[in-house]
This record gives structure tokens, C-alpha cells and sequence, in this order.
């Protein structure tokens, strides 16, 4: 969790919106001591992070926290037991049931996050500048990575990257898949090594019982045609979205303190 004041500031914008919304509606007033907040956090599920947060002096009446990918996973099962992965920028995967979430990957880039947007872009512009410095034979892939920077110059490639962060490397992408349609072999190796990462993912979050899975973000049609036939019968369609799968956490959260 990088910015959890800024998180705070964007909670209250967001529960300031719902409540005119619901006013102009309904044409009651709700005040904040009113309202039962669930919010999908990135980095709350990392325990110390979540509990930081959780010692904020809200103004609500009860605030539930839980990370963006387990509220993304009980909106896509409707609140039901099941598995989901989260293929975008980052990635990572869980499992939840018996009220319980079971985590793999999620460790964040560069040290993880394999098979993401911002994986991907980081190889292909580590393949790059290998064959910038004539340790590979230059290709389509580096050529379009040149062309994005509009340099074939190392020294003006990494002065660009210093200032990069996640989004830039995974931008890289839209540069890697009009390749691996045609089947440029670098990318094509890039893919089938992020899709056998995501199909381990898949195996672990699947194993031992009968749930399904959801795949979320803007690569998982991509990687999910690369999938062994068991884990595509697995697999089905979001059936909310993270925001409903946060409101429905809060829900059952305030249910159970309540007692009901």
C-alpha cells in the first residue's frame, strides 16, 4: 500500500459521490456515521499494511478492508466460493472459500508479478538492448521497441527508463502483440513462458475442489488460449465487478460483528 492517505482521500471522495447520488434518489440525507464502507485496497493483503490501515480514525460506521484482487474475486463469483487471477498490469491469484482467501504471486514488480503487462515490457526491452549490443541478433520485436523509444541508442533507452514505473513497461505491450499474432519467435517465447506461469497459478488456486475460475484484466483473453483443456473447463465468465465484491464483503463483515 504506497499512498494510503491518498487511498483515504479517494474513499471519502467515492462515499461522498454515492451519497449525493443516493440523495438525489431517494431525497433522504445519509450522513457518514451512516455508512457501512467496503473498500478494495491495493497492498491490503500484506497483513502489516492492512492492519496500518485498518487504524485509521474513519468517520463512517463501519469500514471493511480488503485488497483489490479478493474484492475483484468475490464480485466475479458473486460473492460464492472461487478462484480468480489477475492478469493486467500486475498479476496475481486467489482462492476464496470457507470465508478464508488463499494467495499465490501478487509479490509486486519487479521481484514478481510474472506474466504481467509490466513483466512483459521489461523482457522485451531487456531483449532490446541485447541485441543493441550485438548479443542477439536483432529482430522484429527490438525493432519495434526502438521505434516506441524512437531511439537505437542504449544510453538514450535507459535515461528514458529511469523514470519508468509499472504502466510504462506494461505500455510496451501494444508494441509485442500485433508480433505474437504473426508469430515473431521472441514474443511468442515471451508468452508461453508468462502463460506457463499463469496455468501453474491456475492449478494451484484449482486443486482439491470443484470452484471455478475467473481470469480479470486486459491480458487474461490472450493468455487463457495458451491453457491446457482442464484448466479452460474451469474457467467462467465475471459475474460482478470488484466494486460489488467489496460491498458485498462489507455486508457479511457488519452481518457477523452485529451477530446476525
Amino acid at each position: 500500500m504506497r499512498d494510503s492517505e491518498l487511498a483515504k482521500v479517494s474513499i471519502l471522495d467515492a462515499i461522498d459521490k454515492a451519497i449525493g447520488s443516493a440523495t438525489a434518489t431517494y431525497g433522504s440525507p445519509i450522513a457518514l456515521t451512516q455508512c457501512v464502507v467496503g473498500t478494495g485496497v491495493a497492498g491490503a493483503n500484506i497483513a502489516s499494511a492492512k492492519v496500518h490501515f485498518e487504524q485509521w480514525a474513519h468517520p463512517f460506521l463501519s469500514l471493511h478492508v480488503l485488497s483489490d484482487l479478493h474484492a475483484a474475486c468475490i464480485g466475479a463469483h458473486n460473492g460464492n466460493p472461487g478462484a480468480a487471477v489477475i492478469i493486467g498490469t500486475g498479476s496475481s491469484g486467489t482462492l476464496w472459500r470457507d470465508n478464508t482467501f488463499c494467495d499465490v504471486g501478487g509479490h509486486g514488480f519487479p521481484i514478481g508479478d510474472i506474466a504481467s503487462g509490466a513483466w512483459l515490457g521489461l523482457k522485451a526491452l531487456q531483449h532490446t538492448l541485447l541485441c543493441l549490443d550485438g548479443l542477439k541478433p536483432q529482430d522484429e520485436l527490438a525493432d519495434k521497441i526502438c521505434a516506441a523509444f524512437q531511439s537505437t541508442n542504449t544510453d538514450d533507452i535507459v535515461g528514458k527508463c529511469a523514470e519508468f514505473n509499472t504502466h510504462h513497461y506494461a505500455a510496451l505491450v501494444e508494441q509485442m502483440l500485433p508480433l505474437l499474432y504473426t508469430n515473431q519467435p521472441t514474443v511468442q517465447t515471451l508468452f508461453e513462458e508468462g502463460a506457463r506461469y499463469i496455468e501453474l497459478m491456475a492449478l494451484k488456486l484449482l486443486d482439491g475442489h470443484s470452484h471455478k475460475l475467473a481470469l480479470i484484466g486486459g491480458l487474461s483473453n490472450v493468455y487463457s488460449t495458451f491453457f491446457s483443456d482442464p484448466v479452460k473447463a474451469r474457467l467462467t465468465a465475471c459475474k460482478a465487478s470488484p466494486q460489488q465484491g467489496a460491498i458485498y464483503y462489507a455486508k457479511a463483515a457488519y452481518s457477523q460483528q452485529k451477530g446476525e
